[in-house]
């Protein structure tokens, strides 16, 4: 997936504009993420903690799955092939030829 977040003509401030209305924006930002824009170019993301929260719960959630996805297809690949494996037991088996 490499789609851009989409967002409306609302979501957009100007740097400028946070400065001058940081209360207000961060009020906003509650309810919707604003994306802040320097010379006309979105380079800051303002939300909510409790939306970063969702988000960052959610990637924890992708990552933990996809690493559990990599250690089980390494498992099924030294189940078909028993000599793939290291011994547990054996530190130095890595190192030997």
């Amino acid at each position: 997936m490499t789609e851009k977040p989409v967002f409306s003509r609302d979501q957009l401030v100007s740097a400028s504009s946070v400065v001058k209305n940081f209360s207000d924006i961060r009020n906003r930002a509650k309810h919707l993420p604003l994306f802040v824009t320097d010379n006309g170019v979105v380079d800051t993301v303002v939300m909510s903690y409790e939306q970063f929260e969702r988000m960052y719960m959610r990637l924890v959630e992708l990552e933990e799955a996809q690493e559990e996805e990599v250690l089980e297809a390494r498992l099924k690949e030294i189940m078909a092939e028993p000599s793939l494996g290291v011994p547990w037991n054996d530190p130095e088996a890595d190192f030997r030829e």
